[in-house]
């Protein structure tokens, strides 16, 4: 009675279900899977896997994914697999598991959820108009802000240590300098700040001190009156109108040094004066400044005043740039594709290796904001159905500037390699029997491996950063083919093995 109602369940479900026994003949199917794979049951029931799937070959050499977690007990979750079946190309998000009793695999199953089926219900049942929850992304808070602490995207070390920095001066009521580079997300950091700050409830006031002349700016920070000069009428700064919460002065280091002196009194004073006014009004604001001009260089290069620098600057944070956040990037990518698919109905689902190779070699000098720009430009090249974005949807103006700048700082040249992403070496001049896709993929992995090493002198660290890995995924694959990161240091630095 109860494998009658769970075989029930098998057939209402949407989702492909396979069952093979402990000698990987198929045993189940259900109506889903005779759907997905276009054969009905009783063809296939009885027979082998590998017989049914024989065009199909995974990466680790097993015929299907059933075989796999049944002769090695290997898991496969959410793996992306084409396979030939009854004469049509078939793809699938799959996961597959063994089946096991008293200790001993008896079997294993499949579950495969056709991809095209998948996009169509996402868009039919996920689009903007029938959510009814949303993304923090979209909200915008009464204060004035639209960020918080959980919306910083990243687990690097280095970029949590700024998020741990930054949380701990939220806590106090001290003025804070944010450093980081153009595109690293200082406002981001900025309004996390006064979100989770006792001023959370006032506004939160920015200002770009680059972006006003001069002679405006210090009437936009400190108001004015009526007839102060021909034209002035009377009119709140921005000290004022950010009165119970936080003021955010962004490239403070663009501020010429006249106004600094001025800007440098108020906050001594904690009072100011609007231009043409002989009323004092009190600093009722908190003060977050940012620069994406290193701190030292500030004061080196006489940029700012050191009075004021000290005065802003009893917490600095600073923002590392996206070069140095590893696998951060990853989780950037998808972030601003699965902006970009609610923002358009697409159904984009990641990137081909050769596209996601170059935007890991790439150095990002515009940073996170530079990303962002890329993977949207790159998404509105592609038609409605694409999956995925490749390399030669980089529109060739961004193309063509990336890979230059690789090529500079790498001296790899992804133009030479570009639609199979292969180096001549590897596909030109081979006979048809040695066309062996895994012998060709391992051989290349070895050879990026080795440059790599030699770019960073057989540092490990770096190696990985610069290659878009994990230390730990790094160290695997070193072992796997048996390189000796030490063969690639210099002499005086190499550990004799004894």
């Amino acid at each position: 009675m109860e494998e009658r109602i769970l075989y029930d369940i098998l057939e209402h479900l949407q989702s492909a279900v396979y069952i093979v026994d402990g000698k990987g003949r198929l045993v189940y199917v259900n109506q889903a899977g005779e759907r997905l794979d276009g054969f009905k049951r009783e063809e296939v029931l009885g027979k082998e896997i590998k017989t049914i799937y024989r065009n199909t070959v995974l990466v680790d050499g097993y015929e299907s994914p059933c075989l796999a977690a049944l002769t090695k007990g290997i898991v496969l979750e959410d793996e992306n697999i084409e396979w030939f079946s009854n004469r049509k190309v078939v793809n699938a998000l799959t996961s597959a598991y063994p089946i096991e009793k008293d200790g001993k695999r008896t079997g294993a199953f499949a579950i495969c959820d056709d991809v095209s089926v998948l996009k169509k219900r996402i868009i039919e049942k996920c689009t903007i108009g029938e959510k009814r929850s949303y993304p923090l992304k979209s909200r915008n808070l009464k204060n004035g802000t639209n960020y918080v602490f959980e919306d910083i995207i990243g687990e690097s070390s280095a970029l949590q240590n700024a998020v741990r920095i930054a949380k701990k001066y939220a806590a106090k009521n001290i003025p804070i300098m944010i450093y980081g580079e153009t595109g690293t997300g200082k406002e981001l950091f900025a309004q996390s700040i006064h979100n989770a700050s006792d001023f959370y409830a006032g506004p939160f006031m920015a200002i770009n001190c680059a972006a006003i002349p001069d002679t405006l700016l210090e009437s936009t920070l400190f108001g004015t009156v009526r007839g102060a000069y021909t034209g002035a009428v009377d009119h709140a700064g921005m000290f004022e109108l950010a009165g119970g919460g936080t003021l955010f002065l962004d490239e403070i280091n663009s501020m010429n040094i006249v106004l600094q002196a001025k800007l440098l009194r108020v906050l001594q004073e904690k009072q100011f004066q609007r231009i043409g006014d002989s009323r004092v009004r009190s600093v009722k604001c908190r003060i977050i400044s940012a620069t994406n001009v290193e701190p030292t260089l500030l004061l080196r290069e006489k940029i700012m005043r050191e009075d004021l620098y000290y005065r802003l600057s009893a917490g600095i944070i600073h923002i590392p740039p996206l070069r140095v956040r590893g696998n951060d990037l990853d989780l950037l990518i998808q972030l601003y594709i699965d902006k970009y698919n609610e923002e358009t109905n697409s159904m984009i689902i990641g990137l081909l290796p050769s596209l996601k190779s170059l935007l890991h070699a790439y150095g990002w000098p515009g940073n996170v904001r530079e990303l962002s720009n890329v993977i949207e430009s790159t998404a509105n090249m592609v038609s409605a159905n694409t999956a995925y974005l490749s390399l030669d949807d980089l529109p060739d103006y961004l193309r063509n500037s990336m890979e230059e700048s690789v090529k500079s700082s790498l001296g790899y040249d992804f133009a030479e390699s570009r639609g199979s992403h292969i180096p001549p070496s590897y596909g030109e001049n081979l006979p048809d029997d040695r066309l062996n896709f895994k012998e060709l993929t391992e051989n290349y992995e070895i050879q990026i491996l080795r440059k790599g090493l030699g770019k960073a002198r057989g540092n490990l660290t770096q190696c990985a950063q610069m290659l878009g890995l994990s230390r730990q995924c790094l160290t695997a694959k070193l072992k796997k083919y048996q390189i000796e990161p030490r063969e690639f240091r210099p002499e005086k630095e190499k550990i004799p093995s004894n």
